[in-house]
């Protein structure tokens, strides 16, 4: 792992000290007690983006995946995203993700949600993606590529993996011209130093430069923003809503969560839903 993956890593698994990640959702999980778990109960932990469960289902419904479909979650996080569509859709998901405990986490709640057969995780790097080429007809991102700056690199690798007319969907925070001074911490980055936005002309380019012909390009921001005055704020800072995500983040994550919502709200960053597909 280079030195990069590793900061990286770190800040994702940097929750607490004492206790491992894949062990503190383990005593979660015993809380919640024996049987079949819902994606609803899991939403506030495993739904590693903005907008949580509905705004994944919306994501994912621009799609058009099938029954037959093989789909790759790349930056499958804790797995809540592939779970919901293989559920939902009846299609096989398989996620990538360089932080090794989220890829346990996720191999432990799809077996207490009963969808062990229908996903798969691995351990894996967006940069260099361990599948044959044309392998997949679906791929999407949501949140994950603000740390990679070789984002030519991250849109090959996700051409080369999808057959020629597959979809490539991505849902991320996007810089936006002449704003720098975006505030940290955020959930992705304690710093500019580990952040790379890329604004929407740039994003657009590299794309498209990649193979990836652009044909939706829905700005969600607005929709984002009204989602963390409804919700997610609350739940962070009083923690009265079930498991969030400052199981995993620690404390630290309510201010990350915070600053998150003021970068979009003072128009420092903007979230964009785009669908692709593979020239």
């Amino acid at each position: 792992m280079s030195d990069k993956s590793e900061v990286i890593r770190k800040h994702y698994e940097g929750g607490s000290e004492d206790v491992d990640l894949v062990t503190r959702v383990k005593r979660l999980l015993e809380d919640i007690g024996e049987g079949q778990i819902t994606s609803e109960q899991l939403a506030g932990l495993d739904q590693f983006h903005s907008g949580g469960l509905k705004t994944t289902a919306d994501f994912i419904e621009l799609l058009e995946i099938q029954p037959e479909s093989k789909v790759l979650d790349a930056g499958s996080g804790l797995g809540g995203p592939s779970r919901y569509t293989a559920e939902g859709f009846g299609c096989h998901v398989t996620g990538v993700d360089l932080t090794e405990s989220f890829v346990d986490v996720a191999k432990l709640l799809a077996d207490r949600t009963g969808l062990n057969g229908a996903v798969q995780y691995q351990v894996g790097n967006l940069l260099d993606l361990d599948f044959a080429d044309e392998h997949f007809d679906v791929v999407y991102t949501q949140h994950v590529v603000m740390n990679i700056r070789d984002r030519a690199q991250v849109y090959k690798e996700i051409h080369r993996v999808l057959k020629p007319g597959g979809v490539f969907g991505s849902f991320d925070v996007l810089a936006v011209d002449g704003q720098q001074d975006v505030l940290y911490p955020v959930p992705w980055a304690e710093s500019s130093e580990n952040s790379v936005l890329l604004t929407e002309a740039e994003t657009r380019s590299v794309m498209e430069n990649a193979g990836l012909q652009i044909n939706l390009w829905e700005d969600v921001t607005q929709d984002i923003i009204e989602w963390f005055d409804r919700f997610q704020l609350a739940a962070v800072q009083s923690g009265a809503q079930g498991p969030t995500l400052k199981l995993v983040m620690g404390d630290r994550f309510g201010k990350m969560a915070e600053n998150f919502a003021r970068n979009l709200r003072e128009n420092k960053v903007r979230l964009v839903m785009a669908r692709s597909v593979r020239r």
